[in-house]
């Protein structure tokens, strides 16, 4: 999955990257205007890639949409106490605990190993039941 990747995020902002430290960049800079769900996908290929909210300071969401995919958790986490509202294409879209069971840390490198390998990294775990 490497090579060009488009990012798409809010009502209607989309984004170019070649790379994983400009897909970094692209999501420091939404995070730093709010919290906000972002489709990342091979340009050109809309039905694979991955989905990253961003944006919160504890925690994150993570789907990788592939015939393999599912929300990324990390078992050790507890479940977040509330929902967390993250903008989905301009919607204020509430995400129960158990799609934030992921560190922002832990969600950046998923998204990184996932775009670059086709697979999640070890220690996450993948709930297919979404």
């Amino acid at each position: 999955m490497s090579g060009a990747w488009r990012l798409y995020w809010g009502a209607d902002n989309t984004a170019q990257a070649t790379s994983t430290d400009d897909i970094d960049a692209v999501l420091d800079r939404i995070a730093a205007a709010g919290a906000y769900i972002v489709d990342v996908t091979a340009a050109g290929d809309d039905d694979a890639g991955v989905q990253i909210g961003v944006g919160h300071p504890d925690r994150a969401t993570v789907l990788i949409f592939d015939d393999d995919g599912g929300y990324a958790y990390q078992p050790e986490l507890p479940a977040w106490p509330e929902p967390i509202d993250f903008d989905y294409g301009g919607q204020s879209t509430s995400y129960p605990p158990s799609r934030t069971r992921i560190t922002p840390a832990n969600a950046r490198h998923t998204i990184r190993t996932y775009l670059t390998t086709g697979n999640a990294p070890t220690p996450i775990h993948l709930d297919q039941e979404t």
